[in-house]
């Protein structure tokens, strides 16, 4: 697959009480961080996806698909009819990043 889906995100009011469900009903083990509020996954042994949980009033998925340039990537989901909704930011030692929204309302991010 070009641009493969490399991380996922599952939101929503409490993000610890969301990391424990996941880890009683399939036996992933969470972390906190790496910020307030945010319980991270990691693959293990290069199987399946990285992946979070955090806080937000919105209950919600995000998948994030990992592209060689987010400017360019975001101008492709302009034109195709989509609208940015974080612009590409930088969070030091963690990831590139930018979220966009589809013309239907799904909330998708990229990753560099």
């Amino acid at each position: 697959m070009m641009n493969p889906i490399t991380y996922f995100e599952v939101a929503g009011p409490d993000a610890k009480s969301l990391a424990d469900f996941y880890a009683a009903v399939f036996g992933w083990e969470p972390t906190p961080g790496p910020f307030p509020n945010y319980y991270s996954l990691q693959a293990a042994g290069g199987a399946g996806l990285a992946g979070g949980f955090r806080q937000d009033d919105r209950p919600e998925h995000v998948f994030y698909v990992k592209v060689p340039d987010l400017a360019a990537a975001l101008e492709s989901v302009v034109r195709a009819g989509g609208r940015v909704l974080i612009p590409p930011t930088d969070v030091p030692g963690v990831v590139h990043f930018a979220l966009f929204e589809d013309p239907a309302g799904n909330r998708t991010g990229i990753m560099q």
